[in-house]
């Protein structure tokens, strides 16, 4: 791609950020914005990227929050998001689009009795069809080590960095989902399991253990057949609640069943460094993973794949603009599974707020390397409109 090609698009965000971003009185998690009376910025750097006090106000399973306060609004919203995509296939010499409106979430969050918070997330609708999963659904015990410790159960957030669940790009990142032969690493994922988090602070560690990413828990969680997958995770930062930087290490320890009911044992350990906006320079975030699969499985041709070091890293610049209405980021990623497969993405991805419609907030994205385009190498363009809105007066 030429350098003249690269400037349009940027310039062609920019301008339609200029059109449509406005000064609004934008919210965050709606409910918790209603019961406080503030606006995302708060907690947010760009809905739904969360900055140092918002990513305290998450390891904290919302505990720190007052109950009195919440407890005088409803504890439901609800989301709903159509999403559009330029990869869904090919037609001739041009890629031809899917666009996916059902997908309705109902949300419920917040205290359920002094010492317990929750937060569920049930899809409604999904990927256009009824019935769909159970995102979310956790528990948190919050009077542990005079208040500084939460035990989390159920559906929950891996321990990591907070980008890997609360960030504002259309796509994953890269990193945590490296693929290694057969084994699909997932450890930004949400998974049935337990965590304790400890928070006294700018001192956070994490500790879980997670099964299964499905809707709802069965036997085969606790099953050895192929595609189970049981993993210990861990994070330790340095994180402030009023400060921009945070620094930390996460890693983990695990087995994944392969296609021959052989256990892959596998580990992984990361540094990683986020800085909020601030101080007239951008935000970032910087991650480099190393790891380690024992068995990853068969090759294409049914020959047993030897033991790997795969290597994976995100560098992510972030601005927010006009105001804080809108942000504009830039995401560079590389893998390498230690097969001979080697893979660079970049994105550029534009979240805006609309003037007048505090409820809705629009994300774009574009992706500018070799492996982040349609397979014919047409741009590829992703894009979410999300509607969040709380329920009761």
């Amino acid at each position: 791609m030429t350098n003249r090609s690269i400037a349009g698009r940027l310039l062609g965000l920019l301008v339609l950020g200029t059109a449509i971003a406005a000064p609004i009185p934008s919210v965050s998690m709606p409910i918790f914005a209603k019961a406080y009376g503030i606006q995302c910025s708060v907690c947010h750097t760009a809905v739904p990227a969360l900055n140092a006090y918002g990513r305290y106000i998450q390891r904290t399973g919302y505990a720190t929050l007052e109950r009195d306060l919440l407890k005088k609004t409803s504890p439901v919203w609800v989301g709903e998001q159509i999403n559009g995509d330029s990869t869904g296939g090919v037609s001739g010499n041009s890629p031809s689009h899917t666009v996916s409106a059902g997908n309705l979430a109902l949300h419920a969050a917040g205290y359920a009795s002094p010492d317990f918070t929750y937060h569920v997330q049930q899809w409604i609708l999904e990927n256009d069809r009824t019935g769909g999963s159970l995102d979310t659904a956790w528990v948190t015990y919050n009077n542990i080590f005079k208040r500084n410790g939460h035990l989390f159960v159920g559906k929950i957030e891996a321990p990591a960095p907070s980008p890997f669940s609360q960030w504002s790009d259309v796509s994953a990142f890269a990193t945590p989902e490296i693929v290694v032969g057969e084994h699909p690493w997932q450890l930004d994922g949400n998974r049935w399991g337990a965590k304790l988090a400890y928070t006294h602070d700018a001192f956070n560690a994490e500790a879980g253990w997670l099964a299964s990413g499905n809707g709802l828990p069965g036997a085969a969680d606790f099953d050895t057949i192929p595609g189970t997958d049981k993993t210990f995770q861990w994070k330790v930062a340095y994180a402030s609640p009023d400060r921009p930087l945070e620094v930390g290490f996460y890693g983990s320890a695990g087995s994944y069943i392969v296609s021959t009911g052989a256990a892959d044992r596998y580990g992984s350990v990361a540094g990683y460094v986020q800085r909020d906006p601030a101080n007239g320079l951008p935000g970032v975030l910087a991650i480099y993973q190393l790891a380690n699969d024992a068995n990853p499985g068969l090759d294409a041709n049914g020959d047993q794949l030897g033991a790997t070091r795969s290597r994976a890293s995100s560098v992510e610049l972030y601005e927010p603009l006009f105001a804080g209405n809108a942000m504009f980021g830039v995401r560079d990623e590389h893998t390498d599974d230690g097969l001979g497969n080697v893979m660079h993405f970049d994105n550029l991805d534009l979240t805006f707020g609309l003037p007048h419609y505090p409820y809705l907030h629009g994300y774009i994205e574009t992706g500018l390397g070799a492996n982040s385009a349609s397979p014919d190498g047409h741009p590829d363009w992703r894009w979410t409109i999300w509607w969040t809105v709380p329920t009761g007066r």
